[in-house]
C-alpha cells in the first residue's frame, strides 16, 4: 500500500523534551516553528507513522 505524503498529516509535539526522545531514538524531524504564544517556545513536527507513535507511547510510559 503506498500512502501519498500530501494527505498524511504531521505528528505535532510541544515539549522539547518528547521532541528529543523522538529524535534520538531515529524519528526524522520535519521542521519546527515558534509557537504562536511565545518567541521562546516552539513547535515540533514528525511524520506521523507507527514508529513515531511507538515512541511516542513509549516515552509517555517511562514518564509515569
Amino acid at each position: 500500500m503506498i500512502i501519498n505524503a500530501e494527505f498524511e498529516k504531521d505528528y505535532v509535539v510541544f515539549s522539547q523534551r518528547m521532541a528529543g526522545y523522538l529524535m534520538m531514538n531515529g524519528c526524522k524531524l520535519l521542521k519546527v516553528k515558534e509557537h504562536n504564544n511565545s518567541t521562546n517556545r516552539f513547535v515540533y513536527f514528525f511524520p506521523n507513522n507507527t514508529y513515531v507513535l511507538s515512541t511516542v507511547n513509549t516515552y509517555l510510559k517511562m514518564k509515569k
